[in-house]
């Protein structure tokens, strides 16, 4: 696998996804709560944080196979700290990182968007990306993300 073709399902396999569920989880706390910038939002930031912690952990094969087929030192060390099969550092620094991202996303949800588009279908639209992003990324590159790498051939 190239590193044009790693660097692209990356983008479409965790980084949208990743950028979405920061969204997701801002507008589900917007939308629970209306004083969502008060000291709740550390709340918010935990269960966020948790949630997209959660997503990576379900990546992590995909992401193992794309760090081991990179061959671009910025792109492997890009790749690798999301890796989470590592020491207890490393896991830490990502639920930090995650944790400061959701408050936010917290924070921007609510100064950016009005009540009723929280309240409506925008939750709707990010999660309809995300499916587009994921199954864009597995269509491109299938048979290398795959956990099953058996290749059977038909016999006439």
């Amino acid at each position: 696998m190239s590193n044009k073709k790693i660097i692209v399902i990356y983008l479409f396999f965790f980084f949208i996804p990743y950028i979405v569920s920061l969204l997701i989880a801002g507008m589900a706390y917007n939308a629970l709560v209306l004083h969502a910038l008060t000291w709740r939002i550390v709340v918010g930031g935990i269960v966020g944080s948790l949630g997209i912690f959660a997503i990576k952990v379900i990546a992590q094969r995909p992401i193992l196979i794309m760090y081991r087929n990179s061959t671009r030192k910025p792109l492997k060390r890009f790749i690798h700290f999301f890796i989470l099969e590592r020491d207890k550092l490393i896991i830490s620094l990502n639920l930090l990182i995650d944790f400061i991202l959701s408050i936010g996303s917290i924070y921007l949800v609510a100064k950016v968007l009005t009540l009723s588009q929280i309240l409506g279908t925008t939750i709707g639209w990010l999660v309809l990306i995300v499916m587009v992003s994921v199954t864009l990324a597995s269509y491109l590159e299938f048979d290398s993300l795959s956990i099953y790498t058996e290749k059977k051939k038909i016999k006439d």
